[in-house]
């Protein structure tokens, strides 16, 4: 089954511009840990991405036959949405194991619906 995992807050890592070297690497390395942990226990990652900040977003609503274009996130509650991973699993259950190698960031686990 596909799923998105997207890191949707920092929970407890600190940001990126208040660690130093060592510790960026350190935060790095549980990344490719995630990756290596993932490859040997069946979860295949299909993408994954670091995101820039909200600020960088632009926003497209649809009102009225009209598009309306504005910059930021769509919702403030996804400020912190900081990157993505797109997983193929055999379960939700590994999928929860295997990112617990992942630094601590708060995240979400959302089925992908099958379009056809």
């Amino acid at each position: 089954m596909k799923y998105m995992l997207l890191l949707t807050g920092d929970g407890d890592v600190p940001a990126w511009d208040g660690l130093n070297e060592a510790e960026q690497v350190a935060l790095m390395e549980r990344f490719e840990q995630f990756g290596s942990e993932c490859a040997a226990r069946g979860v295949e990652i299909l993408a994954g991405e670091a995101l820039q900040n909200g600020e960088a977003a632009t926003t497209v609503r649809r009102s009225g036959g009209k598009r309306v274009i504005s910059e930021g996130p769509y919702a403030t509650a996804y400020e912190g949405l900081g990157g993505f991973y797109l997983v193929e699993t055999p379960n939700l259950d590994l999928l929860l194991e295997v990112s617990d190698v992942l630094p601590p960031y708060d995240m979400e686990m959302r089925p992908v619906d099958s379009m056809g």
